[in-house]
């Protein structure tokens, strides 16, 4: 028997909806912070190592993965199980030994690194 919404849950959808619109209004026309790119997107370069670390992490862990690695695991066994041993390892080496030197830089990405190096 098929299951559908009914008119509490369609009111409650579109009640987070309008909320969430009304957020993003009100702090785009507000002014707020964050008016350039560099603000947006780097806190303008002036976060710590330590929660930048923890923001990769954040977006590195998605929903889709939360749910995509157990039901790779369910459908093709343990084999990936090796890819994530592997990540912890990779993620500290990322984060406290090339985050460091992207700060030292001041740079953003690896293409900017190049270029720094290509310049000398």
């Amino acid at each position: 028997m098929a299951q559908f919404l009914e008119i509490w849950d369609y009111m409650v959808i579109v009640l987070v909806l309008v909320v969430s619109t009304c957020i993003g209004l009100y702090f785009r026309f507000t002014g707020g912070r964050q008016k350039t790119l560099e603000e947006f997107l780097l806190a303008e370069r002036n976060m710590a190592i330590f929660p930048a670390a923890v923001s990769i992490l954040a977006t590195f862990l998605s929903a889709i993965s939360m749910l995509g690695i157990p039901a790779e695991v369910y459908l093709y066994g343990l084999q990936m199980y090796a890819t994530l041993l592997g990540l912890p390892l990779g993620y500290l080496l990322c984060a406290f030994g090339c985050l460091p030197v992207y700060f030292d830089l001041n740079v953003s990405t690896s293409y900017e690194v190049s270029e720094f190096h290509n310049k000398k």
